[in-house]
């Protein structure tokens, strides 16, 4: 299986806090390769996949930050119309549910790469497999 760690920031949802996550990121030396940033009215998530997981995770909670790591799929489809829709289509024929996904640069213009959070990963995994869809791990993205 070709799972990728995903890192979760709970930062409140004011002003500079991204900006102070991404500061000590900067200052660690970490290549961050996909992120998103979703918000409630009182704080923030951010979720990255980083070129070193492990260095990130430690530096951020030894500055106090609230992470977590979890399990995600990332995929690699051809950029042309319909590839998503499949995707979506192979998961869903296996009940796979789709808890979120976004999208980061990838390697090719011709590409299109995905990050995934499923509520069964090794099922999506397997089924993604069978379907011929190409999972990252996280060397590929790291060495993106």
């Amino acid at each position: 299986m070709s799972n990728v760690r995903q890192i979760s920031v709970f930062v409140d949802n004011k002003p500079n806090q991204l900006a102070g996550v991404m500061k000590m990121i900067k200052e660690c030396k970490i290549n961050v390769r996909a992120l998103s940033l979703a918000d409630t009215s009182d704080f923030g998530i951010v979720r990255m996949i980083v070129n070193d997981t492990d260095k990130a995770v430690e530096k951020l909670k030894a500055a106090s930050y609230a992470v977590t790591v979890t399990e995600v799929v990332a995929i690699s489809i051809p950029d042309t119309p319909g590839q998503l829709s499949r995707v979506l289509d192979i998961l869903g024929n296996r009940n796979v549910n789709l808890e979120y996904l976004y999208t980061f640069l990838g390697k090719s213009d011709r590409s299109v790469s995905f990050v995934i959070r499923v509520d069964d990963i090794e099922n999506a995994s397997v089924a993604l497999n069978d379907g011929g869809i190409i999972q990252l791990t996280e060397n590929d993205i790291a060495e993106m």
